[in-house]
């Protein structure tokens, strides 16, 4: 929950126009009316096809962040990341994952996260069955734009 900002000697009388309270109705981040941030997240299930359209955020998302869902104590998981810059970058796309069984603390892979849309974003399984459209896996993501 964003909060407004306390007052200060600075933030009062003739400076009250420098003053900027947050607001937040669930999905959208506005300062003074004028939205700053979008704000969406949710479900999909892979379908492990070469490309599969995630859509229904409502926006089109500046960053998406994808968590493979487990319930398994212990179990490895996958987090896949992207910015419209990086998916700019590169024709099929570009994305910063990190895996529990990796030991390095992230790798920069294409073929994962390969778009972003008016309306969502794009997955791709790199035509292995993989993240982040695995046959049958649940994922969850956060969206922001």
């Amino acid at each position: 929950m964003i909060t407004q900002t306390p007052k200060t000697d600075f933030l009062r009388g003739k400076h009250d126009k420098y003053r900027m309270h947050p607001t937040y109705d669930g999905d959208t981040v506005a300062i003074a009316g004028t939205t700053i941030a979008r704000i969406a997240t949710g479900t999909y299930t892979g379908d492990g096809a070469t490309s599969q359209a995630v859509s229904g955020v409502g926006f089109e998302p500046k960053w998406v962040r994808i968590f493979e869902r487990s319930t398994s104590n212990g179990a490895g998981i996958w987090i896949g990341e992207t910015t419209d810059t990086i998916v700019d970058d590169n024709a099929a796309g570009g994305s910063v994952t990190y895996e529990a069984t990796w030991t390095a603390a992230g790798q920069f892979r294409t073929n994962e996260i390969i778009s972003l849309d008016t309306d969502g974003f794009t997955v791709d399984d790199d035509s292995a069955d993989a993240h982040p459209n695995k046959n049958s896996t649940v994922y969850s993501y956060i969206a922001i734009g």
